[in-house]
């Protein structure tokens, strides 16, 4: 696998940054995070022969059937093309990706309000480390297609088993110019692609009540996760969790102490932090949206290989990201250093 690594390239430095690895002749794209933890690789069934071009910020792989092409967005995104040269024998583009047993796909629903996220899929490790943050991977954002007219269309994603697919409209590919491009971008950043949800709990005797889309807020509540523990925990710890800027306001109050618990089937029952610090998460001017840290006990040695369920109580917290499938407390990157 190293002899087919070529080009490199480091996205989300400041979050748990992500290594994106493309093939040498092929291309093959990998994607790891946390130190070498935590790997997945997409392969194109494509047996031909390709020329390569480019510069550090694209880089073509030039096929006569099909092209691929990798462009960097940012330090959050970078963009996956397929172009199909010529009319492909399916409307349905598979990836191969080898890794896929540990993780879980998320499917975003189609209700959504952003047409780039309805189907998108965001991938999750199934066993997350403390030191990990969510266990977010990426996120596969849903794929335009263009052809040579500029027609566009939305494509359809879907996961099966160890395959990427994605289906173009038949109707629309029939009538398409070529090249078509099939376009989807993938995220780097470990942190929710949802901040709002469909808040359907209305009182129908009062017809000015309508459902809509609400912010996610704690306020005096516990929100945990669940992580393994890779090495024992006895007594003193350094908390830290990720604020984000709220779209909307910050709440001066806000704030919350990291706890941890104990578990049981499948669920967190006894508390075995002490000694929590109160961790400020409010973004002005002087505190800018990052890291924030916060000390904690524990009340006992907590065996390496334990589950625990760790996250924060939170005095006051207004803007929450998650994903579908997978909920998690806002300030979204957790660590503990024992």
């Amino acid at each position: 696998m190293n002899k087919e690594k070529n080009v490199q390239f480091k996205q989300s430095l400041f979050d748990f940054p992500l290594t994106v690895s493309l093939g040498k002749k092929n291309p093959i794209w990998e994607l790891t995070r946390w130190n070498g933890q935590g790997g997945l690789k997409f392969i194109p069934p494509d047996d031909e022969g390709f020329s390569l071009r480019g510069d550090k910020r694209r880089l073509l792989y030039k096929g006569r059937r099909r092209s691929h092409r990798f462009t960097i967005l940012g330090d959050g995104a970078f963009e996956y093309d397929c172009i199909l040269e010529k009319e492909p024998e399916s409307n349905v583009v598979t990836l191969l990706m080898d890794g896929a047993e540990q993780y879980d796909f998320f499917r975003q629903p189609d209700f959504v309000p952003d047409d780039f996220l309805k189907g998108s899929y965001a991938v999750y490790k199934k066993e997350t480390l403390i030191g990990q943050g969510t266990g977010k991977l990426c996120h596969i954002h849903r794929p335009l297609i263009i052809d040579a007219r500029g027609r566009k269309v939305w494509g359809d994603l879907s996961v099966v088993g160890n395959e990427l697919r994605i289906t173009i409209p038949q109707e629309w590919l029939s009538e398409a110019k070529y090249p078509v491009v099939i376009d989807p971008t993938v995220g780097t950043t470990t942190v929710g692609s949802q901040w709002q949800y469909y808040n359907d709990d209305f009182d129908p005797d009062y017809p000015e009540d309508e459902p809509e889309y609400k912010q996610i807020f704690s306020e005096c509540s516990v929100d945990v996760s669940k992580f393994i523990v890779p090495e024992a925990i006895n007594g003193s710890c350094t908390a830290f969790f990720y604020a984000m800027k709220d779209r909307t306001y910050d709440e001066r109050d806000c704030g919350g102490r990291p706890v941890f618990y104990s578990d049981q089937n499948n669920k967190p029952v006894a508390r075995k932090s002490k000694q929590e610090s109160l961790i400020n998460f409010y973004i002005n001017t002087i505190n800018n949206e990052g890291w924030r840290s916060g000390t904690f006990a524990s009340n006992e040695i907590i065996p390496a290989g334990s589950n625990i369920w760790f996250g924060c109580f939170a005095a006051y917290f207004w803007f929450y990201r998650f994903d579908y499938g997978h909920y998690y407390i806002a300030v979204h990157g957790t660590q503990i250093q024992p």
